[in-house]
Formats: C-alpha cells, structure tokens, sequence
C-alpha cells in the first residue's frame, strides 16, 4: 500500500549550522504543531489564525449569553442548593465551571505541547473541582430536600454545557496562540513549510 503523503517538517537543528540558536526543543515543537495542525504553507498560518479566533470569541460571547439567560436571569432560586465549596450560589457556580474549565483547558493543552509538569499538575485539580461543581445539583436534588430531582439535573445540564463550551473554546484559544508561534518561528529562522503535493517533501530554510 502506498505511503499517505505528510506534511513537512522543519530541517534538523544541524542544518541550521554551528552559529544559529535554534534549539533542538524548538525545533521538535515546530515539527509536533505542523504535523497535528497541518498547515498548507507559511501564509495560510494567518488564515487558520483568524479563523481560530473568530470562532473562539464567538464561543466564548455564546458562553457568556447562555450564563446570562439561563443561569444568573432564569427562574431559579438561587439561595437553594448553596455548594459545599465555598458556599457559592448557583450563579457563582456557573461562573466558576468557566473560569476553572476555561483555564485547566489552556494549562492541559500547554504542558500536552510544552511538555511541563506543573500546568498539566494544576490542570488536573482544576478538572476535578469543575466535575464536583457540575455534579453537585444532582447529588443535592437525590440526597436532600432543598429542591427536586428534575431542578438538580437542569442545573446539572446547564453547568456541564458550559464546561463543554469553554474546554472547546480553550482548545482554539491554545491552536491560535501555537500557530502564531510557528508563524514568529518559521519568519525569524528562514523556514518555509511546503504544501504536502510538492515534490519536496519538508519545510525548508529559505535561500538568502
């Protein structure tokens, strides 16, 4: 079976030769982006740049509108269902399911790249306090009397939507940051990444 064609990837930090500063961990970062992101060549990085912004930011405004309407203005009694951490209401739950999944996203998809302990360390206590958060409602509207089982999974629902929401959200808000490295790496190193049809097959250092 014939081989798929992959995309290129940088040259090896010996070809830069003895004088150049680009280090060998940059170099494979580079190599990892190209082969998971796929861009076509160095000027469609910008294209999958904004793109990548653009839906971030509209996620990220839906986010917020939906906490708006259905959590902090909806019919809820928000003095029902206090959470045992930190006494916080519903609609500071919720604001806390965004700020703490929106963050261990980025610290999750960082340390993945970066390959750092301590993000991916603080990532992982994050993720644990967002799913007790979001589990919470339920387990109250089980095990108490402050408000049904049907209020706890609604509110169950709508926190565990706007975890989803904001982990997606990170996830192009983290791409967009990385391309905009690769691009900043490829310009200041003289690299070009070749379309994957070209003959040649690899980025190369452009000729001076």
């Amino acid at each position: 079976m014939p081989e798929e064609t992959q995309q290129s990837m940088v040259p090896e930090s010996s070809d830069f030769g003895s004088n150049d500063s680009v280090s060998e961990s940059s170099l494979e970062l580079a190599n990892r982006l190209i082969g998971r992101l796929k861009p076509e060549d160095n000027s469609s990085i910008f294209g999958m740049i904004a793109n990548k912004s653009y839906y971030s930011g509209g996620l990220i405004t839906i986010i917020l509108v939906f906490w708006w309407l259905f959590v902090d203005s909806g019919s809820d009694d928000l003095d029902l269902g206090m959470s045992t951490f930190f006494n916080l209401d519903f609609s500071q739950v919720a604001l806390a399911v965004i700020s703490l999944g929106l963050l261990s996203s980025l610290l999750s998809d960082f340390s993945r790249e970066l390959g750092k302990l301590l993000p991916s360390l603080i990532s992982g206590a994050m993720l644990i306090m967002c799913g007790l958060y979001v589990l919470e409602p339920l387990a109250i509207g089980i095990f108490t009397e402050q408000y049904d089982l049907i209020e706890g999974l609604w509110r169950c629902l709508r926190l565990g939507i706007l975890w989803i929401g904001v982990t997606f959200c990170a996830h192009l808000l983290v791409d967009a940051s990385l391309l905009v490295w690769l691009k900043r790496f490829c310009d200041s190193n003289g690299i070009e990444i070749t379309p994957p049809d070209e003959p040649e097959n690899g980025p190369r250092q452009s000729e001076v």
